[in-house]
C-alpha cells in the first residue's frame, strides 16, 4: 500500500514540473488574455470591414484569435485581416478560408511576429470581400469594457460609424525563449490555480491525506 502512495505522490510532483516543459516544447505562441465573453454578431461581407484598435500588452505581436460563425457553413471565400501600426502603415497580412471556419469557430489569424510590439498601438481591418449577403460572416463583438481595446468601427464602403461594443478578441504572442515560455507557464497555472478556491482547497486537502496516510502506514504496527 505505501508503495502505491509514494509512487501517486512521485507522479502528481512529476507532473507539476513537466507540464510546463512539455508545452513550452509544443506551444509556438501563447495567449495573452482570456477570451472575452460573447454578447453578439457583426455581419461582414462585400465592402463591409469592421476595425478596431488595440495596445499590444506583450512583445512579439504574432497573432489574433477571434469567434467567428458561419451559419449552415456556408461561407467558402476568403477572410482576410490587415495589421496597421498607430502611423497607418500595413504591418502583416493574413488569410484564412471560410472552408475552414465552423460554425461558431475560434479561428486563430496567425502572422510573422512583430518584434517590440508592448504597449504599441494598432489596428485590425477584418472584411471578406468576395462573400456576399447570402453567406456572411459573423465575428462575435463583446459588450465587456477592456482598456487596452476600443470600440468597433464599422465602414459600409460609403459611411464609418462606431459602435459600442469591441471584437471579443484575442492577442497570440511568440515567446521570446522556451525558459521564458515555461517560467509563463508555471505562473499562468500557479495563478489560476489559486483563483479557485474550492479547486485548491480540495486538491490540498487530497494531496495532505495521501501524505497523511503514507506517514501513517511508516509507523510499526502497535501491539
Amino acid at each position: 500500500m505505501s508503495k502505491l502512495i509514494w509512487a501517486t505522490v512521485l507522479f502528481v510532483i512529476f507532473m507539476i514540473i513537466a507540464i510546463p516543459f512539455v508545452l513550452a516544447l509544443l506551444l509556438k505562441y501563447v495567449p495573452y488574455n482570456i477570451q472575452p465573453g460573447l454578447a453578439g454578431t457583426q455581419d461582414i461581407y462585400g465592402l463591409i470591414k469592421v476595425s478596431q484598435d488595440f495596445v499590444a500588452q506583450k512583445d512579439n505581436l504574432t497573432g489574433v484569435g477571434l469567434s467567428i460563425k458561419n451559419p449552415n457553413l456556408k461561407n467558402k471565400k476568403d477572410l482576410t485581416l490587415e495589421l496597421y501600426d498607430d502611423r497607418g502603415n500595413l504591418m502583416r497580412t493574413t488569410v484564412v478560408n471560410g472552408a475552414s471556419i465552423e460554425d461558431g469557430d475560434f479561428v486563430k489569424l496567425i502572422f510573422d511576429p512583430v518584434e517590440s510590439s508592448l504597449n504599441r498601438k494598432f489596428k485590425v481591418d477584418l472584411f471578406s470581400r468576395p462573400t456576399g449577403k447570402e453567406d456572411v460572416l459573423q465575428p462575435f463583438y463583446t459588450q465587456e469594457e477592456i482598456s487596452w481595446m476600443s470600440n468597433i468601427v464599422l465602414d459600409n464602403g460609403l459611411e464609418a460609424r462606431e459602435l459600442e461594443v469591441s471584437l471579443a478578441m484575442v492577442t497570440f504572442h511568440k515567446p521570446a525563449s522556451k525558459l521564458a515560455l515555461v517560467k509563463q507557464i508555471s505562473e499562468g497555472v500557479s495563478d489560476r490555480f489559486f483563483s479557485d478556491k474550492a479547486f485548491s482547497i480540495f486538491y490540498l486537502l487530497t494531496l495532505s491525506l495521501v501524505l497523511i496516510l503514507l506517514l501513517l502506514s511508516k509507523l510499526p504496527p502497535r501491539r
